[in-house]
């Protein structure tokens, strides 16, 4: 494809395959895992990830990219081993997959994680923008701690495996990336209700509970960003 890239969602295009490999790496690839591919683009993963023996389902809502991959892996989606779906992966109904991988939208990142983990999988990894990644593996009482790390921790477990230097991309970020690996653990909480509990909290963040939530128990005197999640979870509890 030509350098006519969609500008929509603030998507950018890997161009260093190395880079590519090792992102693929990490998944610890088993033969005959199904692994689903989001937003492939010109195929830079895609190449990589077909050299395995792998079952391959990319989901694709740009009909260039879509077309253009149609047409190139054509004999490997007639004979079942990739298939390509025209759509948006926020827009996909959950499913099971042994392993997901993307180079995501900077700006629908969150939309994506929360989408993602909606989805059963034994591991993600995905390339983010850094200062997203930071705000995922933020330590309370530090400026990137916050509602998005409480709500991403309740839920999995995260680690940044690797930075990526912005020249790497096409067209050129203004910021540098990092490749994330995502794995799921189990919560018992309504996630709903505790996000709620959440936004009430963090957008006073540097007020004490006692006076945010009118608290008076443990750690009523500690400011939001200063509680773990545990802690979160044990206040949250006693409201």
């Amino acid at each position: 494809m030509n350098g006519n890239f969609p500008k929509k969602f603030g998507q950018v295009f890997l161009r260093d395959k190395n880079t590519a490999a090792k992102e693929i790496k990490y998944l610890s690839i088993h033969d005959n895992d199904e692994i689903l591919e989001i937003g492939p683009g010109d195929g830079i993963l895609t190449d990589i990830l077909l050299s395995y023996p792998v079952k391959l389902i990319a989901v694709e809502p740009d009909h260039r990219f879509y077309e253009s991959l149609t047409i190139r892996y054509s004999e490997l989606i007639n004979s079942g081993k990739f298939s390509i779906l025209k759509e948006s992966f926020l827009d996909m109904h959950p499913s099971n997959y042994n392993h997901i991988i993307g180079n995501i939208p900077y700006n629908i990142s969150s939309q994506i994680l929360f989408h993602l983990l909606d989805f059963n999988f034994e591991s993600a990894i995905m390339m983010v923008q850094k200062e997203f990644a930071l705000r995922l593996v933020a330590k309370p009482d530090t400026k990137d701690y916050s509602r998005l790390t409480v709500n991403a921790g309740i839920r999995s477990n995260i680690k940044i495996i690797a930075n990526v230097n912005r020249q790497v991309f096409s067209p050129v970020p203004g910021v540098d990336s990092s490749i994330i690996e995502i794995r799921k653990k189990p919560y018992d909480i309504d996630i709903k209700k505790f996000d709620a509990f959440l936004i009430k909290i963090f957008t006073m963040r540097r007020k004490k509970l006692s006076t945010i939530l009118n608290y008076t128990g443990p750690l009523s005197e500690k400011r939001p960003g200063e509680l773990s999640i545990d802690e979160l979870l044990m206040v949250y509890s006693r409201i």
